[in-house]
């Protein structure tokens, strides 16, 4: 009997084994890699504004059928840089799917991107995007008419938007406009763009890049648009040449007004001359803008005349200059040499480095034959 029963064992075993061989030849066992430690980055932007990429990784559904990778990233909120706060840390764990863009210049940074659905609306500001065509501006809730900005809407129609996500100047975040503890009480998390900034450089367009494309998850777009960017602006340094960088022709940027000049100083559209060949005659003022008094102009009496066209205005702005009694006589009035730039894409936009190709060729026409 006992014979039996380990005979019975035996046979059972090799059965076992038998169907554990026939099973392993058809399947291969893979091991699960080990868990990396999280790590993170910290980018400084151009006044110390610190914002810190976390790398751990999670998963979140982008439609029923297909899933991706979302980081987890930190940006810091630059209530200092306007005296509205203390500097604050915001961490997402997905993308924002009800982001509202105020003005074009914020807005083209969203299309440009390809983010118009995860928009709950924009405006086109009071400058408008005269040289950049997207589609989705069409397509994208307008909250208010052209020409007027986001702050002339009502708090009742940002909350019934079911906003996440706002992008402006630091104004709109005032006390006055919607304040941070106004945004953070409603889930709406305030981004105050690095391009923004009095001295922001051409690099904080490629930042403000950055971060869109991290917090929406669309990192390698980012990039090759930041690299398009440069690749663009290399061809222009390029055709100009050393010698107009080191001699450049002075530019009068005509924004806005007529008592006294608006005009461009530093921070951005300072830059952006200065990629062009050019710079601006109040380039020693400390701020991205500033009004001087038409005395002032007339003084330093400039090589050209740079209007910055808000929605098309470039002609009535040149005749005021014609006959204005203060600028009539400037020698860059004389000479027509009175060119124009969208006044959206001179404050960092995603057509700034096209705006800096388009100024170098009205500064510098014999360069690009």
């Amino acid at each position: 009997m006992k014979k039996r029963i380990i005979a019975f064992l035996l046979c059972a075993a090799m059965a076992l084994l038998l169907c554990a061989c026939g099973s392993s030849s058809g399947t291969t066992e893979t091991k699960a890699e080990a868990t990396p430690k999280p790590e993170t980055v910290t980018v400084t932007g151009s006044k110390g504004d610190e914002y810190v990429v976390q790398k751990e990784a999670i998963e979140v559904k982008t439609d029923e059928t297909a899933e991706k990778e979302y980081e987890p990233y930190t940006i810091t909120l630059n209530l200092e840089r306007s005296g509205i706060g203390q500097n604050m840390q915001e961490t997402f764990t997905a993308a924002p799917t009800h982001a509202i863009a105020d003005g074009d210049q914020m807005a083209d940074f969203f299309f440009d991107l390809g983010l118009e659905d995860h928009m709950a609306g924009f405006t086109r500001g009071a400058c408008w995007s005269t040289v950049n065509e997207y589609a989705a501006r069409d397509t994208v809730t307008k909250l208010t008419p052209d020409g007027v900005n986001l702050r002339n809407a009502t708090k009742e129609t940002i909350i019934a938007t079911d906003c996440d996500f706002m992008m402006g100047w630091d104004s709109l975040f005032s006390e006055n406009n919607f304040s941070v503890s106004f945004c953070l009480e409603h889930g709406i998390i305030p981004y105050f763009p690095y391009c923004c900034s009095d001295s922001a450089t051409f690099e904080d367009i490629y930042k403000d890049y950055e971060v869109l494309g991290n917090v929406f998850g669309v990192q390698e777009l980012a990039a090759e648009k930041v690299q398009a960017m440069k690749d663009k602006l290399a061809a222009v340094k390029a055709a100009l040449g050393d010698d107009v960088y080191a001699n450049p022709i002075t530019v009068f940027v005509y924004d806005s007004g007529e008592d006294a000049p608006f005009t461009a100083c530093q921070g951005v559209p300072g830059d952006m001359i200065k990629l062009a060949g050019g710079i601006s005659i109040f380039d020693d003022i400390q701020k991205g803008w500033a009004t001087p008094s038409w005395e002032e102009v007339i003084e330093r009496d400039p090589d050209v005349i740079l209007i910055l066209d808000y929605d098309y205005d470039t002609e009535a702005k040149t005749e005021f200059l014609k006959n204005n009694e203060f600028t009539s006589q400037l020698r860059a009035v004389k000479e027509g040499r009175i060119y124009s730039a969208c006044c959206s894409d001179m404050q960092g936009s995603a057509g700034s480095a096209g705006t800096v190709e388009i100024m170098a060729k009205q500064f510098y026409p014999e360069k690009f034959k």
